[in-house]
């Protein structure tokens, strides 16, 4: 959904071009093909409107040009031009997401806590506004951008301070060849994990929760270059290189044999009908010593009254291995859509030492009040086992998206 303005139609402007021409060099009235509207003129090198009906364009073209042919040829080739140019289509939306509530959130060690309630932002989904846009440049090829903003519904302010395009900033090409993007960006590892996450990826699902054992990756990244295939059979792909532009710097002090913290992702993925499952890897360089690795092997099945969800993740740094899974299921009945996920996650030395373990679950519903309003209730929990410590979420409010 969005706020779309187009160019100017093509075919119109092309009707009305004709109707000048007739008009110039035959003296025909185009008036009734116009509908008696007003035309568009080449006046000064410029298009103005002037009075109703293509006999103003005439009356006007030969107080300029009078009967000298030359002219007249000049000034077909001048509105041709101009058709071709306006003929490119272009378009810029307007988009966003908000999202507030009411919640009661709860962090315990060994039964003692604190429980805070409060207005909420971004219980279920990321408030966000942003701007997209796409010009038909011919033979298939398009351009694009992308510019959006993370914002807290509950004091106004920006998401994340100083960033203003802090979610996704992003111009690139697309054709038959696939789409490369330029800029900030999701990496490709996160477009597989959010799609085959449990609870449809929103803020109520426990998977980013228990999955933080040990750490866990970054789902955007700076100065990226990223390349997503087109579909073929169900088959596509997306890869993403991400540049640290940080060699050899340690603050303010030259240290020879650091390397930039780049980022590398990718996934392959085969979705058909019901099915989607795929494979994704994503490696942060390190600076010095071993690189982090994830590797996600990940799929849903829609069954039509349910849909299945599941992943298993491997983290790999220097010293430890995360092991991570997470299952789910969420069915329709009517306008509600009831949710239920679960995740545990494991980190062990290279001793094979548990290190600490999480595990929680979630329950949720959403009731659409329309295509672009809908209500919400959720729940999750999750506790981390070797230090009592527990962690409960509750809330309920309003998301709506434009």
């Amino acid at each position: 959904m969005g706020v779309t303005r187009p160019a100017q139609t093509p075919s119109g402007l092309w009707l009305t071009l004709v109707c000048c021409v007739l008009a110039t060099f035959f003296g025909y009235d185009a008036a009734p093909i116009l509908g008696g509207g007003g035309a568009l003129c080449f006046n000064s090198f410029s298009f103005s409107s002037l009075k109703s009906g293509a006999a103003g364009c005439r009356d006007r073209s030969k107080s300029i040009f009078g009967d000298n042919p030359m002219k007249k040829n000049l000034i077909v080739l001048a509105l041709l031009a101009a058709a071709g140019a306006a003929s490119a289509q272009s378009s810029v939306t307007l988009y966003g997401r908000v999202d507030a509530g009411v919640g009661s959130f709860k962090d315990s060690i060994g039964g003692d806590g604190v429980t805070r309630t409060k207005l909420q932002s971004n219980i279920l989904n990321n408030s966000l506004w942003g701007f997209k846009g796409t010009e038909d440049l011919g033979n298939g090829l398009k351009a694009n951008f992308v510019l959006e903003a993370g914002m807290n519904m509950d004091d106004g302010t920006a998401s994340v301070a100083g960033q203003t395009f802090n979610r996704k900033a992003t111009v690139g090409l697309s054709g038959n060849f696939g789409t490369v993007e330029l800029g900030r960006n999701y990496t490709a590892y996160d477009s597989l994990r959010g799609a085959t996450n449990n609870t449809a990826d929103t803020n109520m699902a426990v998977t980013g929760d228990v999955w933080a054992v040990g750490g866990d990756y970054a789902n955007r990244t700076n100065n990226s270059v990223r390349f997503d295939s087109n579909t073929y059979s169900g088959f596509s792909g997306a890869v993403a290189y991400a540049f640290g532009e940080n060699k050899d710097l340690n603050g303010t002090t030259y240290t020879p044999g650091r390397d930039s913290t780049d980022t590398l992702s990718l996934h392959v993925k085969y979705a058909n009908g019901p099915v989607l499952v795929g494979y994704a890897h994503q490696a942060l360089q390190a600076a010095t010593g071993t690189d982090t690795k994830y590797n996600l092997v990940a799929g849903t099945y829609d069954f039509g009254v349910a849909k299945l969800s599941a992943g298993y993740n491997k983290a790999d740094r220097a010293g430890s291995e995360d092991q991570e899974y997470q299952v789910g299921v969420s069915a329709p009945f009517g306008a509600t859509t009831v949710y239920f996920g679960y995740a545990n996650g494991k980190q062990e030395n290279t001793a094979g030492v548990t290190l600490e373990e999480r595990s929680g679950f979630d329950l949720a519903a959403t009731y659409a009040l329309s295509k672009r309003t809908t209500a919400y209730a959720g729940y999750k929990s999750y506790e981390v086992k070797n230090s009592s410590k527990e962690a409960t979420a509750f809330g309920v409010g309003v998301r709506h998206v434009f």
